[in-house]
């Protein structure tokens, strides 16, 4: 039985998106206008524009972070040969029609900053800071001029972003391919290419983190930052696959899908959940310990400005998962991983945000009307790409090779 997507389900979703759209508006219209013109000495606009912009690129990066963690986890599949998540297919394969407009998003943002629309990239609007002997010389920036530079920082983040939308867009279109054609031919076809993709995102996932998130704290640098957002997009992408699978389990569908099925990706939130926490400690350990002028900075501007909101996300990412999901049943409990999902989903979307906002809007940052209202929107409008795109295939693949051992791997 297949997905169909209800007008019930279309309400929901655009409810959700004009709420959000709503309560961006009221922010946008009452909350900050204090800040409407707070442009610094050192011409950084951290007023409410800026704040605009901010939450608007957090919101895009942050879903398309979800599409992109999705796409590697059917790669991964693929070059490992597992069957388990043959059932689950579909799904994956729905998030990622959202990844194009998502990255068209993020490269709109970062252009319109490149012309002056916003200050969110300080080093965009540099004009005599990398010229040595000038009084506001920055030496920090000069040494990253070849990083930062148009002719190189534009045409690399657009390969690696048309990487990913061809490599989207290849991969649906193949899973079709095989449900008309059968054999192994497709299958054997997708395990090279995905070889190939591995390899790219294992370069783009860290350099694109760096070019949208590090680049904001400019003079910032850690070597784990890649792996901390890879860890981060990782965990958030399959709370949100979880939550689908919920759903339809909910409906009724995807019977292939046993209790072994919801366990294993159960199993894959808790775990990517403790290598997200080791990641975080990792990173603030070494650099606390090593107390780097160049690399505390980004620590204390979120430690002494942001202290509830930035270890808040800490305990509840790593203490939520561990309390609750700790016990094996509790892997199967729908109730439960639903609860666990959503409390993650949203400080995980908290963790994206404080990453960006305080490099952006120094002490001005905050969680208010703005903030929400574009997560709510960009949650309906993702949400409703990803359910009209899950209905409009079959809920189950055909003709895959590993179809009926994914189906009975697991017995209860």
């Amino acid at each position: 039985m297949d997905y169909v997507f209800s007008e019930k389900s279309k309400k929901i979703t655009t409810r959700v998106a004009l709420a959000g759209l709503l309560i961006f508006i009221i922010g946008v219209v009452f909350d900050g206008n204090d800040y409407l013109s707070l442009v610094t000495d050192d011409g950084h606009n951290y007023g409410h524009s800026q704040r605009i912009w901010v939450a608007l690129l957090s919101n895009g990066i942050f879903f398309f972070f979800i599409s992109l963690a999705v796409l590697f986890f059917i790669a991964l599949q693929y070059a490992a040969e597992v069957s388990w998540s043959v059932v689950f297919k579909r799904i994956y394969e729905s998030m990622l029609s959202a990844l194009p407009l998502m990255a068209g998003i993020i490269v709109l943002i970062i252009a319109i900053g490149q012309f002056d629309g916003h200050h969110i990239y300080h080093w965009q609007h540099y004009d005599t800071s990398l010229v040595e002997g000038m009084a506001d010389y920055d030496h920090l920036l000069d040494h990253k001029s070849f990083f930062f530079n148009p002719l190189f920082y534009y045409p690399v983040l657009l390969f690696f972003m048309g990487a990913f939308v061809w490599f989207s867009r290849y991969y649906r279109k193949q899973s079709l391919l095989e449900d008309q054609e059968g054999g192994t031919r497709i299958h054997f076809k997708n395990f090279a290419k995905s070889a190939l993709f591995l390899v790219i995102f294992g370069y783009g996932s860290s350099v694109i983190s760096w070019q949208l998130i590090m680049s904001v704290d400019a003079h910032w640098f850690s070597t784990l930052f890649g792996w901390y957002v890879f860890s981060g997009m990782w965990l958030e992408g399959m709370v949100y696959a979880l939550m689908l699978i919920i759903y339809l389990k909910g409906k009724g569908l995807l019977k292939e899908a046993k209790g072994g099925h919801i366990h294993d990706m159960g199993k894959w939130v808790f775990a990517l959940s403790f290598l997200w926490t080791y990641m975080f400690f990792c990173q603030f350990m070494l650099i606390w310990y090593a107390d780097v002028p160049e690399e505390v900075t980004y620590f204390q501007a979120r430690i002494n400005d942001y202290p509830v909101i930035y270890w808040v996300i800490f305990f509840v990412n790593f203490a939520i998962p561990m309390l609750f999901l700790m016990d094996a049943d509790a892997k199967r409990n729908r109730g439960l991983l639903v609860l666990v999902g959503c409390i993650v989903f949203f400080f995980h979307w908290l963790d994206v945000f404080i990453m960006i906002s305080p490099g952006a809007m120094k002490t001005e940052a905050g969680v208010g009307f703005i903030e929400i209202g574009s997560f709510l929107l960009f949650l309906g409008v993702y949400t409703f790409i990803v359910l009209r795109s899950l209905a409009s295939r079959p809920l189950l693949v055909k003709n895959h090779p590993y179809l009926e051992e994914g189906k009975h791997i697991h017995h209860h």
